[in-house]
């Protein structure tokens, strides 16, 4: 019945959401480009009846809370007509990680988005984004901010995790997802500052 809860609080919570959930809505978004947009701050342009307008991404996707019908900001009628990427130097060494259950046509279970820019063992600027944690994607802004000016090692990428996690509230079947997306944020980062590193020599 509509206003009586996310009834998915109760059964088998394997896929759903553990950041930024309510007692209305615990779904994850479903989109794989969306969580790299997310990364790069990319801007939505749309068309009103009224005129052009644009919004970041950061704030299209909509917070569930107590309205989770209202999945973006976009004005009622509007139509997308573009989507803009701001210039990102960073952008030069990133990667798109996605974890599932199938080889094929599945949704992730966990998803990152990361960009790392390296120099002699030190984070200059780095981007992520987390997907099928949220109802939105997942801007990990308490991991970069974590990481930036500080090593690039492998303690330093899973304290970064730990920070954005801390926030995490998982359902009795979706706590794994923690553990996960730390996992992948290390495994990731990691990557990224062998080529970063790489490049530069």
């Amino acid at each position: 019945m509509p206003g009586s809860g996310c009834s998915a609080h109760d059964g088998e919570h394997h896929n759903h959401a553990i950041l930024g959930a309510s007692a209305h809505c615990v779904a994850t978004h479903p989109s794989d480009m969306a969580v790299a947009l997310a990364a790069f701050d990319a801007v939505i342009s749309y068309e009103t009846v009224d005129g052009p307008g644009e919004t970041p991404l950061a704030d299209f996707y909509l917070p569930v809370g107590d309205t989770p019908h209202r999945e973006t900001a976009l004005p009622p009628g509007a139509l997308i007509t573009g989507i803009t990427l701001p210039p990102a130097p960073v952008a030069a060494h990133s990667r798109y990680r996605k974890v599932r259950e199938r080889a094929s046509y599945a949704f992730a279970i966990g998803s990152i988005a990361a960009a790392l820019d390296v120099k002699d063992g030190v984070v200059r600027d780095v981007r992520l984004a987390y997907g099928a944690v949220a109802s939105r994607p997942w801007r990990a802004r308490a991991a970069e901010a974590a990481l930036t000016g500080g090593p690039a090692t492998a303690t330093a990428f899973a304290a970064a995790a730990d920070a954005e996690l801390a926030a995490a509230e998982p359902l009795s079947d979706n706590g794994y997802k923690v553990p996960l997306l730390r996992n992948l944020t290390v495994a990731l980062l990691s990557e990224l500052t062998e080529a970063t590193e790489g490049a530069a020599r």
